[in-house]
């Protein structure tokens, strides 16, 4: 090879050499993890605090809690889109809990056209009646289920047993009390859950917390499935109380479980229409004050007054307590 080929050949090599060597002690070690970035947006960046850490972050330490929250219809919204930012670990391991739900939820579902849908979407000034959204819906899990829910007691076995029950509700179910609730015609779904509730304790009344501790589960659907199965007509309470014109316009925010004339659509939660007016107003003075516990209940009866509480209870009360077609085949 010829003398001045090889000397080119050894400044080539040594100038990438020096280059090689030049670009390790120049280039910082944080260069292009941030992408295109160049000079102090380097160092400014790589200060900031990671913001939404996505369920990622959250998923070693807390596997059951997420599988929880994540299998449900809020399962591809991630925790920090409605608790905010979490900025590392969150203070005592909680996310900041979002006060205004209503302002919250209408990001996604409040009507406009556009959006999909499959994508549930309401009116907020109608829907809610200035409610916050988590007065009814679980936030993890929203929507409210409608499915028929079925009690496999045996009624026959459920009237010899309601003999016991007879003095306050009634022999056939309607009781001789205002201040007592009609059993007869009621969901069977719902009498199997609060008497339930009452056994186990987590519902408390002086005088149904003791007897229904004495009932077996079978107890519990027997009698469910009695008073589900009898006639809800019964003579009117005696009591008047409110103005029904007036709870007509409040009981709109009750339509959502109970139904528009009080008839529940959903099995599990129970019929207003023809009850007891003295029963609601206690019913509802009772989860006002929170002695009766149900979150959906409390959010309600907190922002109704005496009046309101009133009114409402005469508009139930003087509802038939059949669902309409029903009542139509009926003589």
């Amino acid at each position: 090879m010829p003398k001045h080929i090889a000397r080119l050949l050894v400044v080539i090599i040594a100038f990438g050499a020096v280059a090689l060597i030049a670009k390790w002690l120049f280039t910082a070690k944080s260069f292009y993890d941030y992408g295109h970035y160049r000079a102090d947006s380097v160092p400014e960046i790589a200060a900031q605090e990671v913001v939404f850490q996505t369920p990622r972050y959250c998923q070693p330490c807390h596997g059951p809690r997420h599988a929880q929250w994540s299998a449900n219809s809020h399962k591809t919204v991630i925790c920090e889109t409605c608790h905010g930012a979490a900025l590392g670990h969150p203070q005592n391991g909680k996310l900041p809990i979002p006060s205004d739900t209503v302002k919250l939820c209408t990001l996604c579902h409040e009507a406009m056209p556009g959006r999909p849908r499959t994508q549930p979407q309401v009116e907020p000034a109608v829907h809610s009646g200035g409610q916050q959204c988590i007065v009814c819906h679980n936030p993890h899990a929203p929507k409210i289920a409608n499915a028929a829910v079925r009690v496999a007691g045996d009624a026959a076995a459920g009237e010899k047993r309601a003999a016991a029950c007879a003095s306050c509700h009634g022999a056939k179910g309607i009781s001789p009390n205002d201040t007592w609730p009609n059993l007869a015609g009621q969901h069977a779904a719902y009498l199997a859950r609060i008497l339930g509730a009452y056994k186990s304790g987590d519902q408390k009344d002086v005088m149904m917390t003791p007897m229904a501790q004495t009932l077996s589960d079978a107890d519990v659907r027997n009698l469910a499935a009695y008073f589900g199965s009898l006639s809800c007509k019964g003579p009117a309470g005696r009591t008047q109380i409110g103005d029904a014109a007036a709870g007509k316009a409040l009981a709109k925010n009750c339509a959502a479980c109970h139904g528009e004339t009080g008839v529940a659509s959903n099995p599990a939660w129970p019929t207003l229409a023809g009850q007891k007016p003295g029963y609601l107003v206690n019913v509802l003075k009772a989860f006002r004050a929170g002695l009766r516990k149900d979150p959906m209940m409390a959010g309600v009866a907190r922002g109704l007054s005496d009046t309101d509480i009133a009114n409402v209870a005469a508009y139930f009360s003087e509802q038939s307590c059949q669902p309409a077609t029903q009542a139509r085949k009926t003589p």
